[in-house]
């Protein structure tokens, strides 16, 4: 059986609305898109990269929702693939 491995940003109060852009997610009227970005670190960014590194080289899917590879740019895999089936 094949293991669902979820990444997520989530604020304290339970936010989990366009961690990213200010433009990600402007949902329900949202402005506060591109809130964790300002978090973001240089060990945070190389813990990252090497847990979905050793993810991505046992291989297997990837699988994305709707709103993050739907009518936008897809996330890029670590070779620059876009996984999105528009492009």
């Amino acid at each position: 059986m094949s293991k669902v491995v979820v990444t997520n940003n989530v604020t304290l109060d339970g936010v989990m609305q366009a961690p990213a852009r200010p433009d990600e997610d402007t949902r329900g009227g949202f402005t506060h898109g591109g809130w964790a970005l300002p978090y973001n670190d240089a060990v945070m960014g190389r813990v990252m990269a090497s847990a979905m590194a050793e993810g991505m080289a046992k291989g297997g899917a990837l699988l994305g929702g709707e709103a993050s590879c739907t009518g936008r740019r897809c996330a890029q895999g670590v070779h620059g693939r876009s996984y999105a089936a528009d492009g």
